[in-house]
């Protein structure tokens, strides 16, 4: 997961998670989560609604940056 990025929308209080480049062909969501892959299957962006919520209960699972800038807000 080096590549992976993240990016916080503050206002509707959505954490993406960029997995790989591609073109998204599908989505599927299940509770808080929606994933992205693309034609082949691969999963290119999760998507977490409720971000602060989420990181609050599962906070080790990511990078202190962003647990720091999610749970600031």
């Amino acid at each position: 997961m080096a590549n992976t990025k993240y990016r916080y929308d503050k206002e509707d209080d959505v954490l993406m998670v960029f997995m790989g480049k591609g073109k998204i062909d599908d989505a599927q969501q299940s509770g808080s989560i929606i994933s992205h892959f693309s034609s082949k299957g691969e999963l290119l962006l999760l998507e977490i609604l409720d971000a602060s919520k989420f990181l609050k209960e599962t906070s080790e699972a990511f990078p202190a940056n962003i647990r720091q800038q999610v749970l600031a807000s």
